[in-house]
């Protein structure tokens, strides 16, 4: 994680410090200084994102497994039942991202995070316990009360330690474990099913008390590994510390510690472009969730049953995990998101209308691999978020919203692949291509103001800015709206 990244604005690396990126008092920093400053923060930063990432969504997900491997039976659950407790959980998200964010700005990561963490782990062995569609229900809602804060914050987390041109690649590798879920998540809860009738337990109760035991200890760990700015980090030295807050301070005007403000809080909810970021998320969180949730029963479609079916739904995703991580990277090296966005929905889009026109079952089986390519503009939205709101009090208040708005389509996503629709499916996955359609246009909206607002700022200066020319213009309250901030495309 360690090897150059290029500015996509200027084509020159910064991981090895090259100041020509940015002002002249940057010019002073060590090369190796700054590359051994940043071998530090991935090792101490992205291992702990993308593992507590890698539980908490399979943490949520593992009911579809839990479904096909006994639970639905045992539970004597209805189909409208099942889907209740998928989409309850995505109401506690929405009740608590906000506010969890913001309390994310003000007591900083290294303490909530845990915490977060550990609580959802606990209510997930919890969902064990329940013997009715009621249980089930009220400890889905509890497990998304809990994992709400979680996701917005670890994503102002990471973006609060690298600069802008670093974190494409970043957030690729935090969202590829979203894409290993359906591996490894399916793996595991296959191999924690064979523990079915040890004390007398189910084996779809294992697998709830197994993955949320593990979490816990997780959150437990990350007290020691996780430390919320490189200010306050103790494993830095003095000059690997200057040289990470000046360049990030070069890409973002943003100074170490930035104060809370409760008046660029509010700044976030004025800002016509935070609505549409929210519809953005929420048409392309209804078919990532859906499938997510509901691929290990589309799968049983095609004529595999229980352990066939977790196992089934694996390799798809470890296509999705590796095409996430080369979109990272070609985001860092060539930057142009919109492209990355646009043709992630443009495949996806190709899949589900094979897959509502074929009747042939190795045709379709082969689609859900192209439907993993639903993971890039995701990934890519974290990024393009992280890299074109500031300050930092603005982007957290404007994170938690704009999650909690996509999480609104999480909700919406357990009623896609409903049971009435088995075994094609056609509906589901028009519905999920009909949102992807809005996804798309709203994306293309969202490129045209910032390339229209990049240029009017621009002519208003007399000359082109660099996104790397900001060091010592204190953007304050103004944030992205001051004059010298320049957007990523």
């Amino acid at each position: 994680m360690s090897t150059p990244v290029s500015d996509s604005a200027s084509g020159k690396s910064i991981e090895k410090g090259d100041a020509s990126v940015f002002e002249s008092s940057v010019d002073s920093l060590d090369p190796e200084v700054v590359a051994r400053a940043w071998r530090k923060v991935d090792w101490h930063v992205m291992p702990v994102a993308a593992i507590l990432y890698l539980s908490s969504y399979i943490d949520r997900a593992n009911i579809g497994n839990a479904k096909v491997l006994g639970m639905y039976k045992q539970l004597h659950l209805t189909d409208n039942q099942y889907s209740l407790a998928l989409s309850i959980f995505f109401l506690g998200y929405v009740v608590f991202e906000v506010p969890s964010n913001i309390v994310v700005k003000k007591v900083g990561p290294a303490w909530y995070i845990p915490i977060m963490t550990m609580l959802w782990g606990g209510i997930c062995a919890l969902t064990s316990l329940v013997h009715s569609a009621s249980g089930l229900a009220t400890v889905r809602f509890f497990l998304g009360l809990t994992e709400a804060g979680f996701l917005p914050g670890i994503i102002f987390w990471i973006g609060s330690w690298y600069p802008r041109p670093l974190q494409g690649r970043r957030y690729a590798i935090l969202y590829s474990s979203a894409s290993l879920t359906g591996a490894f998540g399916g793996l595991l809860a296959t191999a924690i099913h064979t523990l079915d009738g040890v004390h007398g337990i189910a084996g779809w109760r294992w697998i709830y008390i197994v993955e949320g035991v593990i979490t816990a200890g997780l959150g437990i760990v990350s007290f020691i590994f996780l430390s919320s700015d490189a200010a306050t980090a103790k494993w830095l030295t003095e000059e690997e510390r200057r040289a990470i807050l000046l360049i990030n301070e070069s890409d973002r005007a943003l100074k170490a510690k930035e104060s809370f403000s409760g008046r660029q809080i509010k700044s976030a909810f004025t800002d016509w472009r935070i609505y549409l970021w929210g519809f953005m998320y929420i048409t392309n969180y209804i078919p990532v969730y859906s499938v997510v949730l509901g691929l290990p029963t589309v799968i049983t479609g095609l004529g595999y049953k229980g352990t066939s079916a977790t196992l089934m739904s694996v390799p798809p995703y470890g296509l999705g995990f590796i095409i996430v991580l080369i979109a990272g990277w070609t985001t860092d090296k060539y930057g142009y998101k919109i492209i990355h966005y646009l043709v992630g929905i443009t495949v996806v889009g190709i899949a589900l209308i094979v897959l509502m026109i074929t009747t042939n079952l190795v045709a379709r089986y082969v689609m859900f691999f192209l439907v993993m390519f639903m993971f890039i503009p995701v990934s890519t939205m974290w990024a393009w978020i992280a890299q074109n709101i500031a300050g930092s009090n603005k982007r957290a208040a404007a994170t938690g919203f704009i999650f909690s708005m996509g999480n609104i389509g999480g909700a919406i996503s357990g009623q896609i692949y409903r049971a009435e629709w088995a075994p094609r499916y056609v509906e589901s996955h028009a519905i999920n291509f009909g949102c992807y359609v809005l996804a798309f246009i709203s994306g293309v909206i969202m490129w045209w103001s910032y390339r229209r607002d990049n240029q009017l700022r621009d002519k208003a200066a007399g000359r082109i800015v660099e996104k790397g020319d900001m060091l010592g213009e204190d953007l304050g309250e103004l944030g992205d709206r001051h004059p010298s901030f320049r957007y990523y495309l």
